[in-house]
């Protein structure tokens, strides 16, 4: 199946930072906690580093083992493929959704009589193409293109500051419902967007070149795209209020339409949508990588062979989703968290981390067994 292709430590946290980004920069998150989002945000990303340190440990105790190959480790070959399919399809599912999310922002923004399907074809294109050269390609991409992305994100904050549409009394009151909107917010909501898709990273964290180092780098890089989506909303909710934040579909591209500085800084949207085009790349490429590696690993057949079916499958998927995009909306907010992403992100790796650890104690006679490995 080729050479093991690896990433940097470096490159993890870029990739992890843009993937955490990802549309959830754009799109309004939170939206339970109103005013006091930036709250819920904060206390759902160190929620976000503990599910990382989890997924760490987890495939630490088998060293090389990325999520597919722990599935079959625990639960088997039959049982464990059936998992695994499970997951491939979970990977491509989301894909789909986050590439539906773009086009539907590049229809209504910039394209407007661009068919999304020429949208979503381009993007699969693009990410097939870097795929092809494998994990480390995208890594290397995400390197060139993240000052850019953290530059575009935080000018849109200070242009608007210097514009005049910041209103500070949209932070108030502070938490004059309670504590009780702000666990509405995180639970299932934050928790599982953008937090819990971390799990995708279960099929890349074992490239990384220093594994034990690599928690550390994913903390870091958790706790960093958290300030960024705090400071993301709270520009949001400063410049439009919490209420037309959460009628707007893409709030932060409603605030940065607001700017108008000194008659030559306009149009600072396009910027956003810039941002939001990479951090989507790479979030639909993480999955799609996920989802072609169960593949591999299922098949015993290299990952690329899989890269045009899988990929046709994530374009014609994000089209026929839904009907439209109040219906898609509805579907990530009431259906999606409950049924799709806790299952996946939460109850299975909490049932494999219990298996994984009773196995691995049988086989070391009841000694500890993990493995603290460096490549």
């Amino acid at each position: 199946m080729g050479n093991k292709e690896t990433i940097s430590l470096w490159q993890l946290f870029i990739l992890i930072l843009i993937f955490e980004m990802g549309s959830a920069t754009v799109v309004g998150i939170g939206g339970e906690a109103k005013q006091n989002v930036w709250i819920a945000i904060s206390l759902a990303g160190l929620i976000g580093v503990g599910y990382i340190y989890l997924l760490h440990f987890m495939l630490g105790r088998k060293k090389g083992y990325n999520l597919f190959a722990l599935i079959e480790f625990c639960l088997g070959k039959w049982l464990g493929g059936v998992i695994s399919f499970l997951y491939i399809i979970y990977f491509i599912y989301i894909s789909s959704r986050v590439l539906r999310d773009f086009g539907e922002l590049i229809v209504s923004t910039i394209f407007i009589f661009t068919p999304i399907e020429i949208i979503s074809i381009t993007i699969i294109l693009t990410i097939i193409y870097m795929l092809n050269s494998g994990i480390e390609v995208m890594a290397r991409t995400s390197e060139i293109f993240f000052p850019y992305v953290f530059s575009f994100t935080f000018l849109v904050g200070i242009f608007i500051l210097l514009s005049g549409e910041i209103q500070f009394e949209n932070l108030r009151p502070f938490l004059d419902e309670g504590i009780k909107p702000i666990f509405q917010a995180i639970i299932p909501g934050l928790l599982t967007f953008p937090f819990g898709e971390l799990i995708a990273f279960a099929v890349v964290l074992p490239l990384v070149t220093k594994y034990k180092k690599a928690k550390g780098f994913a903390a870091g890089s958790i706790i960093l795209s958290t300030l960024v989506l705090v400071y993301s909303s709270v520009i949001q909710v400063l410049t439009l209020g919490h209420e037309m934040k959460e009628r707007s579909n893409f709030p932060l591209l409603s605030a940065a339409r607001e700017i108008s500085l000194l008659d030559f800084i306009e149009r600072v949207d396009i910027a956003v949508v810039f941002v939001v085009m990479f951090g989507i790349i790479v979030k639909i490429g993480v999955f799609f990588f996920g989802a072609i590696k169960g593949l591999e690993h299922i098949s015993n057949r290299e990952y690329r062979t899989y890269l045009i079916p899988v990929g046709s499958i994530i374009c014609l998927s994000s089209i026929i989703i839904t009907d439209n995009f109040a219906e898609h909306i509805e579907e990530g907010l009431q259906i999606v968290p409950y049924f799709v992403h806790l299952p996946f992100q939460f109850a299975l790796p909490l049932m494999l981390l219990v298996i994984v650890l009773i196995r691995t104690r049988e086989r070391s006679g009841g000694k500890r067994s993990d493995i603290n490995w460096e490549s």
